[in-house]
């Protein structure tokens, strides 16, 4: 990293820890319009208080996303992308770094949930884990997905348009559109209007 690059990242950092704390729709503004610069897209995004953002320019983020308080999103050497009102609840982690995350407009994520896009190596016994880098991965979260709290989502999946991901869940797989899955690894537990009658 030079030092022109070192300096713009300890500037953004004070920038968001100004912004960050401040409650009300008065914060709320503030964070959108003095984080706009730094991001790669931003449309009209509400940021609550304490989150964090790394590799900023790497986050593309529609109009109506709501990302909510203590959430974590990471994009260095990756890629993040929020469709139109995707939500994030507290204290969500998206983890895209070394890797790519889509969500999908519509998309709603519960607290506590961790998105990651990128696993560790793990090959070598020689050397620690930490040492040995990532293997990068991609998320892809289609539209209207409803992504219940504390969920575990890892690399290389697609979660299907309209799909469940009951509380709790770990996915591991892709979810096919409209499922309902649950449970550690989550397996499909039912079907969106299975039961209507046509």
């Amino acid at each position: 990293m030079s030092g022109l690059e070192r300096l713009r990242a300890a500037c953004l950092e004070l920038w968001v820890a100004l912004l960050g704390w401040i409650p009300t729709p008065v914060g709320i503004a503030l964070r959108c319009l003095g984080l706009k610069p730094f991001l790669g897209r931003c449309g009209s995004v509400r940021l609550a208080t304490g989150v964090e953002l790394l590799g900023m320019r790497n986050m593309h983020l529609a109009d109506g996303v709501r990302i909510g308080r203590h959430c974590i999103l990471t994009a260095q050497n990756g890629s993040l992308v929020m469709g139109e009102r995707a939500a994030l609840s507290a204290n969500v982690h998206v983890g895209a770094d070394d890797g790519v995350i889509t969500i999908g407009p519509r998309t709603a994520i519960g607290t506590g949930t961790v998105l990651r896009a990128a696993n560790h190596c793990i090959d070598r016994t020689d050397i620690p884990m930490m040492d040995q880098g990532h293997v990068p991965g991609e998320i892809h979260i289609e539209e209207d997905v409803w992504i219940g709290a504390n969920c575990v989502i890892t690399a290389d999946v697609r979660i299907g348009r309209g799909a469940v991901v009951g509380a709790g869940a770990v996915v591991t797989h892709d979810v096919a559109p409209y499922a309902i899955v649950g449970g550690v690894p989550a397996r499909v537990i039912g079907i969106r209007g299975a039961s209507r009658t046509e």
